[in-house]
């Protein structure tokens, strides 16, 4: 990433991460919820992140799989997801970021991926 964009998602992502960690509209929603009941049969699943924001996907996810990989273009933004998920005892979170157009991954490491609230994709995937 070169330093103009860097500096371009600090400030428009760095200063807010704790922000968007407390948000309701971030941190609720019927999305989460079917997310969870959708990832409950899948507890050997490891899942991909992208565009994790302050993470409440991940952490909904990995209250039912196996692990999460939280990946994110902002760094403020993982350190919230990092922070956060040790408070909520979410040992199975790991943090990696990059944009993602990028993705640093080799084929087949994720048996499913998810996006929500960013302008990755906005969607829900899944690869087996």
């Amino acid at each position: 990433m070169n330093n103009h964009h860097e500096a371009l998602v600090k400030s428009q992502f760095g200063g807010q991460a704790a922000a968007y960690l407390q948000s309701n509209v971030h941190a609720q929603g019927a999305d989460l919820r079917r997310l969870s009941e959708w990832l409950s049969e899948d507890s050997e699943a490891t899942v991909l992140d992208v565009g994790c924001g302050a993470g409440h996907a991940s952490f909904t996810a990995a209250t039912q799989v196996a692990q999460v990989t939280a990946y994110d273009l902002s760094e403020g933004m993982l350190v919230v997801v990092a922070e956060e998920a040790e408070k909520r005892g979410l040992n199975n979170i790991t943090c990696a970021q990059g944009p993602a157009e990028i993705l640093p991954f080799g084929d087949s490491s994720f048996d499913i991926v998810i996006s929500r609230y960013s302008a990755t994709t906005g969607t829900i995937c899944r690869r087996r």
